[in-house]
């Protein structure tokens, strides 16, 4: 930054800043890279278990070449999403890039934005999280070894660019810049729309022009450039044809690698010996329960204000996918790795659930008081983390014994699960302790004694 952009921001920076932040970077660079060399010596040794993928994803980026150049291919001529297309007439025009300049050099333009996106991943927890060298290589670790990230780089899928855009927009919305962060979280929606529950915070906040930038960006994205570069009548075709699809897509629920809850328990009491389809209705009503639930622990955390509130939020909203999204995919998961290490952070370097305006990736310049977890809650909370990490691991994955077995048992949604669970056992306590003690305040402000000296109640 220059100088003047540090004098903008209300900061200065001291002679040398630059090299001591490229100094602390380097480690990570090179712990980085060593855990490459190394996960790619054992990807090299059992790269046909992740193969076993084979059934539903011959090549590599076999979505992009089944779906997305496709569609680029399409968008201009016959104005309709190509079967197995679930995104936005946005998304599409976006695709539309490709087809010019040939299958060869797109799939390694989408190779290289796959790379970027997954090194922007990284970035981003060591911009917002403010921690130690051993939690950022730990999350190094969880991200390369991670399932979900793993089948979303061999199918070339879209989820890391959703996860990218919205941890991006958190970024943009601490430093000011509503309107960037606003056009992110749109971008994110143009993929699978239900990011536009990465609202709610907000809403929380009471932060109207974010809400306002937010729908604006999203009506543009969504409906005002498709309507101007297709036409509306052509935009609005796309987009029944879109619903059309979604209403025809029954055949998720059967489906073996849907993680969404309803699903799950159907498959699993039909594994049983129990048909609870009758009951299809109830479960996503439960569903829908759960992540309201989520929503009510985000307002709690956003009002009392504890430090890293938006952080915990958006990572709470992330948890609610396999209450929201019909399909989740495990591809859909990748932000599994950077909850995982948010936790293990909280956990192991006891940073303070207590109240603070600090923003994410910032440490507060004084030393504020800490709440400790009681041992017990930090016993399962760590046993609850351990098995999430475990369960949504490419060496469990290789143990499970394929893509069918892993997908079928549901483990990334118990990953999900447990992770979620974990998460209320930290945040719900200090949420729930902020107004129990503005409560206490409050009755002793009203019992003050009633013939107390008017300068005393003036507050003297």
């Amino acid at each position: 930054m220059t100088q003047r952009g540090d004098r903008r921001a209300g900061t200065s920076r001291p002679p040398g800043a630059r090299a001591t932040s490229g100094a602390r970077f380097m480690p990570v660079v090179a712990g980085a890279a060593g855990i490459m060399l190394l996960l790619f010596s054992y990807y090299a040794r059992t790269w046909q278990s992740l193969a076993a993928v084979v059934d539903v994803c011959p090549n590599q980026f076999c979505d992009f070449l089944d779906y997305y150049y496709p569609m680029g291919e399409t968008i201009f001529s016959t104005g309709l999403p190509v079967p197995g297309f679930l995104y936005s007439a946005f998304n599409a025009i976006l695709l539309a890039v490709f087809p010019p300049l040939g299958q060869d050099a797109s799939l390694i333009i989408w190779g290289l934005l796959q790379v970027l996106s997954v090194s922007l991943y990284v970035l981003l927890f060591r911009r917002l999280v403010p921690a130690g060298l051993s939690i950022q290589l730990l999350f190094v670790v969880l991200t390369l070894s991670s399932y979900p990230a793993l089948l979303n780089l061999m199918a070339g899928q879209v989820s890391v660019f959703m996860i990218v855009a919205l941890l991006g927009m958190l970024v943009l919305y601490e430093r000011g810049r509503r309107a960037t962060a606003a056009g992110l979280l749109a971008f994110a929606v143009s993929f699978k729309f239900y990011p536009i529950i990465f609202l709610a915070p907000f809403g929380a906040r009471r932060d109207t022009r974010l809400l306002l930038f937010g729908v604006g960006a999203c009506g543009a994205f969504l409906f005002v450039i498709p309507g101007v570069l297709l036409g509306g009548g052509d935009m609005l075709q796309f987009y029944g044809a879109l619903f059309d699809s979604f209403r025809d897509s029954g055949w998720v629920v059967t489906n073996p690698h849907s993680q969404f809850f309803p699903h799950v328990f159907l498959r699993l009491a039909g594994a049983a010996g129990h048909d609870a389809n009758a009951y299809h209705w109830l479960l996503r009503w439960v569903a829908h329960g759960v992540a309201a639930a989520n929503v009510g622990l985000l307002f709690l955390v956003q009002r009392a204000r504890l430090r890293h509130a938006d952080l915990w939020s958006f990572q709470l909203l992330f948890l609610t996918t396999p209450f929201v999204l019909k399909t989740s995919w495990p591809h859909d998961f990748v932000f599994l790795s950077f909850s995982q290490a948010l936790l293990a952070w909280r956990l192991l370097e006891e940073e303070g659930m207590v109240p603070g305006t600090e923003t994410a990736g910032k440490r507060p310049h004084t030393r504020a008081r800490r709440e400790r977890t009681p041992r017990a809650a930090v016993a399962v909370t760590s046993f609850l983390l351990l098995v999430s990490i475990v369960f949504s691991n490419i060496v469990f994955f290789n143990l499970v014994g394929g893509f069918f077995n892993y997908g079928f048992l549901a483990f990334l949604f118990w990953a999900n699960l447990l992770l979620l669970i974990a998460f209320y056992v930290v945040l719900l306590p200090p949420a729930l302790q902020h107004f129990r003690v503005r409560g206490r305040c409050a009755d002793r402000s009203t019992s003050a004694a009633p013939g107390a000296p008017a300068a005393e109640a003036r507050g003297r």
